[in-house]
């Protein structure tokens, strides 16, 4: 059984198909750490890794059972044996979309319970060993970071001693605070942070991605708030907290035609012939065919093969008009066309 639900909404909006199945739903985001254990056939392998598949999956199993071992350090088993480029950081991957990850990855780490580590499991890029974690807060903040001579990554030009440093952010944060200070205006007029021509914006992060001194700072302030000075091997960071930008979850069908941004060089249909196919594809859906059959038939976007999936996303990190007309959908609701330099879609928004 198929229910239609119809919305009152806006004219961007006019009707979604949903199914009354008690499928599980796939979690908007995961967290997890891995060990990839390459071969010589392995995508994006290094020409120093010569193991065969079979030598792989060897190792692979090994370092399986050592990470369930009892006070094991699934850390320090990544940063010994992983050939991937987050050894380093102990293999940790952070918060990620499902669809952001190889399906074989994503579909185990899914299986997992926070805390437990999978067998090996096998993707074009090797044999991953897979600790599921609990997720952690994303955080988004802008600053004005203020160096001084000797402080990491300063400029020659920096001369200032890090008492006067220490000084000029006190000043700086107290500005910052005062009732209608520009705090973007704040960091462009005196940053020395990469960030400052974009008024010390450094968008969405999580917390490992920040040195721990900042991320703690930045956790502890309430939104809005403007921090005290926080020092860093950087330099003095006067940071303000912002509010998490909203999102949204959605698929979609995208019809290209030659000449639209990204094409591929197989698409040769004019833009008039677009018009008309997405046409096609609005007619089919209304009449109750399923959006992600239509999509796998329909679509020429990468997300194709997965049902037009492109999970969740923030808003202002798209196109305009996409952006625009994802976040005006109510809860599995459908656009109409909507059209972008990459040609013609139709939005489902599920979440």
């Amino acid at each position: 059984m198929k229910i239609w639900q119809i919305h009152s909404v806006p004219s961007v909006i006019w009707i979604c198909l949903m199914g009354t199945g008690a499928a599980q739903e796939t979690p908007a985001k995961l967290n997890a750490a891995h060990i990839l254990i390459q071969h010589a056939d392995s995508e994006r392998g290094s020409k120093d890794i010569t193991r065969t598949r079979g030598e792989a999956l060897k190792l692979a199993t090994e370092v399986a059972d050592m990470a369930r071992a009892e006070a094991a350090d699934f850390a320090a088993l990544a940063k010994k044996y992983s050939d991937g480029p987050s050894a380093a950081s102990g293999g940790d991957l952070g918060n990620f979309r499902p669809a952001a990850m190889v399906k074989p990855f994503s579909a185990a780490t899914i299986k997992l319970k926070i805390g437990e580590t999978s067998d090996p499991i096998e993707s074009r890029f090797g044999y991953h060993v897979i600790l599921r974690k609990s997720l952690v807060e994303d955080l988004s903040a802008s600053h004005i970071l203020i160096q001084f001579d000797g402080s990491l990554r300063a400029k020659p030009s920096i001369t200032r001693s890090k008492e006067q440093a220490f000084a000029l952010a006190m000043d700086i944060a107290n500005q910052a605070r005062t009732k209608d200070a520009d705090f973007a205006s704040l960091a462009v007029k005196h940053s020395d942070g990469p960030s400052a021509p974009k008024g010390g914006d450094l968008g969405v992060f999580a917390p490992g991605q920040m040195v721990r001194a900042f991320s703690q700072a930045t956790s502890r302030l309430e939104i809005g708030a403007v921090s005290h000075p926080v020092e860093t091997q950087f330099g003095y960071h006067v940071i303000l907290r912002k509010a998490l930008p909203r999102t949204v979850s959605v698929r979609h069908i995208l019809v290209q035609y030659k000449g639209a941004e990204r094409a591929n060089e197989s698409v040769v249909r004019t833009k008039e012939q677009a018009t008309i196919r997405i046409a096609e594809c609005i007619k089919r859906l209304k009449s109750g065919e399923k959006f992600e059959d239509l999509a796998r038939e329909y679509s020429d976007g990468p997300s194709r093969p997965d049902g037009g999936e492109l999970g969740e996303f923030r808003e202002g990190v798209t196109h305009p008009a996409f952006n625009d007309a994802a976040f005006a959908l109510e809860k599995d609701a459908v656009s109409d066309i909507v059209e972008t330099p990459f040609g013609f879609h139709i939005i489902c928004r599920y979440k």
